[in-house]
């Protein structure tokens, strides 16, 4: 579609939307040989979104997308081969939902007329989100002109929102034009930035902490006036400009003969006039050459009423070591060919990697820019299979979790029965070890919540975040019954953590319990409700938990509400002939896999009812299994053996 035509499209930016539709993902494909790339460069598509905008990183590696329609994403890559596995539908019922942002587990949607937050979507994509919704601020201008909103979380912790000018150019009512900033729960709104016509991406510098942003100038004053800008926020409560200044130092003509207030702040950098520059990220990892370490690269979405287009590229800012704009330069362009477009940058998000992610709201895309990496279709996966055979020389191995950056954090008893030689140990992608922490008794069940691992260690839960640092989650006094043998750790999408007590020998104290964030123990189930020794835990849904039988080899369902302090829970048994039943996953196709400690066997279940299929034996003791961050692979410490065995999965 040639961009004169986008010209006719007078009256409203919005009209560019309209266009999407006449893009596919297959054409971008076809069409990624157009883009000029700089040495040692290479883009890929990275997932199919429709009406892709502003992107948010989760903790697991999930990514979550914004629209200017109804619609919020989550994208899943669980093979970690840089290209999405499979993208859900969140939400559907959003008004404009363009702003995401994450935040302590919590995903924050903005749209045209509110702020909503969501519990813990890195747990699970399919939770019911329109449910869980929780409105932290909704007093947005509900207006459609400049109506899509940009979010990000400071290094103050405080929520920054764009709010634009419902305008072209004219005088604005309360919030409208500025940028305000909030804390997490929505409360202490104040406005930040003023005078800003359209800002549709922030972000903060690293070193200084200063907040950048884009914004638009306006519309119908010549093809080459007024300038995009790029605008330094070094404090709060500065104006920049609008409307006395339509963008740069252009003034309208409605406007010559009014006057701006005192301390005008004028752009750190300047875009070509109406190339509609909106997200941009600070690029701060280490994969691209040392040069671009600092820069700003940001989404120039593209002209729509130039009489030559102009735009649809990314550009870079640069820096100085003292932190300052030395100038801006084409980092990769071509989605503009011979005046005709074929996809539209709209935001760009950095993965742990280093590599990038531009969204495409034309084509419906997501790309992945990478450095250094060939040709190559797929990067390795980054753990579960990249180490051969056996990881041994581990003493009594008992629990495991990956994590997306690619270590894997494996808990070690050390000495059964014996205090502080149990530890927790890095497994790393090439199979070797490294010790996070130790000073443990017997630490046995292991999952992990917003960067921070929790562990069953006899009689208490313990915390330990990334650098080893461990605290106590739940101390034995919390519990309502005495804790003897704490086993298996289960964490849900809002941050509760579930732990079994599997008893002594006869399933005295046996019992599951639920532990608050705020480190409320509350009794699930006890030593007569029908468990005799509880051991594996797996969600499944809302208020409900598999729970392998340690005692017996059966698989039940525990269902439980809570009413005020009172707990109802109802056991179904569903499967049995396990053995002394240990550990519980689930692969991303949803097929149940169950471990028997007693019998050194792996079992496999398309569903909790079926006929279990044994997919691996001859272990000496198959202990608390989980699955690998590639999705494909088992990780199964074999406790008496000492060893983390992979088992590959179909």
């Amino acid at each position: 579609m040639k961009l004169n035509t986008i010209a006719l499209l007078m009256g409203s930016a919005l009209s560019a939307i309209s266009l999407n539709a006449s893009a596919e993902a297959a054409d971008a494909q076809a069409n990624l040989n157009k883009l000029h790339v700089p040495a040692g460069f290479k883009v890929e598509i990275y997932a199919e979104v429709p009406d892709a905008r502003q992107m948010a990183l989760g903790t697991n590696g999930n990514v979550y997308v914004g629209t200017r329609g109804n619609k919020v994403y989550g994208i899943i890559d669980k093979n970690k081969d840089h290209k999405a596995d499979k993208v859900v539908t969140m939400l559907d019922d959003l008004n404009v939902g363009n702003g995401v942002a994450m935040y302590k587990g919590n995903l924050y949607v903005a749209e045209q007329n509110r702020i909503t937050r969501y519990a813990a979507p890195d747990f699970d994509l399919n939770l019911p989100f329109k449910q869980m919704r929780e409105v932290i601020y909704d007093k947005l201008p509900n207006k459609s002109h400049h109506g899509w909103r940009y979010i990000a979380f400071g290094p103050d912790n405080k929520l920054y929102v764009t709010v634009g000018a419902p305008c072209n150019i004219c005088d604005t009512k309360g919030i409208e034009g500025t940028i305000i900033r909030m804390d997490p729960d929505g409360s202490h709104v104040e406005t930040f930035a003023k005078g800003v016509r359209n800002s549709v991406g922030i972000d903060f510098q690293p070193g200084t902490n200063v907040a950048y942003f884009t914004d638009n100038g306006g519309d119908m004053m010549g093809d080459d006036i007024p300038h995009d800008e790029f605008n330094a926020a070094t404090k709060a409560g500065q104006h920049f400009g609008f409307p006395y200044y339509a963008g740069g130092d252009a003034i309208s003509q409605d406007w010559k003969n009014k006057t701006p207030p005192k301390n005008i702040v004028f752009p750190a950098a300047e875009f070509q006039a109406h190339s509609a520059n909106l997200g941009f990220k600070f690029y701060t990892g280490s994969q691209f050459p040392a040069e671009y370490l600092g820069s700003a690269i940001v989404a120039e979405h593209g002209s729509w009423n130039r009489s030559k287009p102009v735009g649809y590229q990314l550009m870079r800012v640069k820096f100085d070591a003292q932190h300052r704009v030395t100038g801006t330069e084409v980092f990769i362009d071509g989605w503009l060919n011979n005046g005709e477009i074929w996809g539209r940058p709209t935001d760009v998000l950095q993965l742990p990697d280093g590599s990038l992610l531009v969204s495409d709201d034309y084509n419906g895309v997501i790309y992945r820019v990478s450095y250094g990496e060939g040709n190559a279709t797929n990067a390795p996966a980054l753990t579960g299979t990249a180490f051969k055979g056996n990881v041994t020389g581990l003493v009594m191995p008992e629990s495991s979790i990956a994590h997306p950056d690619g270590r894997i954090f494996l808990s070690e008893i050390g000495g059964y029965g014996k205090n502080n030689d149990g530890k927790i140990t890095i497994i790393n992608s090439d199979g070797s070890k490294t010790t996070l922490t130790d000073g443990l008794n017997d630490p046995k069940g292991i999952d992990m919540f917003n960067n921070q691992l929790y562990v069953a260690d006899i009689d208490q839960v313990i915390r330990i975040d990334l650098k080893g640092n461990k605290t106590v989650f739940a101390k034995p006094s919390d519990f309502p019954d005495k804790p003897v043998f704490l086993n298996d750790i289960e964490i849900d999408g809002l941050g509760n953590v579930y732990v079994s007590d599997s008893g002594d020998d006869n399933g005295k104290h046996a019992a599951v319990y639920k532990i608050t964030t705020q480190g409320k123990v509350t009794q699930l189930i006890h030593e007569k409700s029908g468990i005799k020794r509880p051991n594996g835990l797996l969600m499944d849904g809302p208020n409900a938990l598999l729970v392998a039988d340690f005692g017996t080899g059966k698989l039940f369902r525990l269902d439980y509400s809570e009413q005020s302090s009172k707990v109802k829970s109802t056991l179904t048994l569903l499967n049995q002939g396990f053995g002394a039943a240990d550990g519980l996953i689930r692969d991303p196709n949803g097929v149940l896999y169950i471990s028997d400690w007693a019998g050194g066997k792996v079992w496999q279940l398309s569903e909790p009812k079926a006929t279990p299929q044994l997919i691996s034996e001859g272990h000496q003791s198959s202990a608390d299994i989980n699955l690998a961050a590639d999705g494909k692979t088992i990780l199964m410490p074999d406790m008496k053996a000492g060893t983390l065995v992979p088992i590959q999965i179909h």
